[in-house]
């Protein structure tokens, strides 16, 4: 039995008293510290399905639990069970409220919005096509970040799915806003497009290329791109030869 079949079990057991989860999420979240119980909200969503208490478990603030805090592991976690409810009920509810949380201030909470998009992805990709092509136009950089790490899940990516990704990357590349949160965007291009590029490379490798010379901040968003062991092991002499362009 591995540690996720554990932990299944562990909530399995408690799951239908919610101060006895809420404590063992909390006390079980690695918070504070530098990375948070991925396998205990993976967990979570495994099998917990109170629709309510998801919710309420999102509803909680930064202000009521920071970033570090243990109790921000219980949005973390809702926010991951609402990818798997919506798989469940298809309400459109689970995903408007994926979209609200994609702005929310806390970095993790932002990841667990992409882990969320990610289950939904495994099971229909076709649902994040439909759902991402209408909010991208009016997503912000937080917003957009959070679609593109929601795509950048290897599982769902392959030569039928990648030719939307590149899409989307495509579109946010030409309309860079560099203002208000720019960081954050920057940070997810330099590895999104890299584990895009891993799933297809031939794709990739060209989508790189067009790329490349059309300005600075995207040459350095390719160059970290091209750093990444993921395509040095596809094609060191086509990375090399990118790497020297930029």
């Amino acid at each position: 039995m591995n540690k996720r079949e554990m932990l299944i079990g562990q909530i399995e057991r408690i799951c239908h008293d919610r101060a006895a989860l809420e404590q063992f999420i909390i006390a079980n979240s690695n918070l504070p510290g530098p990375r948070g119980n991925l396998e205990l909200a993976f967990a979570v969503a495994d099998v917990y399905d109170n629709a309510t208490v998801v919710r309420e478990w999102t509803g909680i603030t930064e202000d009521q639990a920071g970033v570090n805090d243990p109790r921000a592991f219980l949005p973390f976690c809702g926010a991951v069970c609402l990818g798997n409810l919506y798989t469940k009920q298809k309400k459109q509810a689970y995903i408007t409220l994926l979209k609200q949380l994609a702005a929310d201030g806390r970095w993790r909470m932002r990841e667990a919005v992409a882990f969320g998009f990610q289950r939904i992805g495994e099971y229909d990709f076709g649902i994040l096509e439909r759902v991402f092509s209408g909010w991208i136009a009016n997503a912000g950089n937080l917003e957009r970040r959070a679609i593109l790490a929601a795509l950048a899940h290897p599982p769902n990516l392959n030569e039928s799915t990648t030719p939307f990704c590149f899409r989307i990357a495509d579109q946010v590349l030409r309309e860079l806003d560099t203002t208000s949160d720019f960081d954050v965007l920057k940070k997810g291009l330099e590895f999104t497009i890299s584990v895009f590029a891993a799933a297809d490379s031939r794709s990739g490798f060209r989508f790189i290329e067009k790329w490349i010379g059309t300005d600075r901040v995207i040459d350095r968003i390719l160059r970290e791109n091209l750093k990444k062991k993921r395509l040095v092991r596809i094609n060191p002499d086509r990375v090399a030869e990118l790497l020297g362009r930029v």
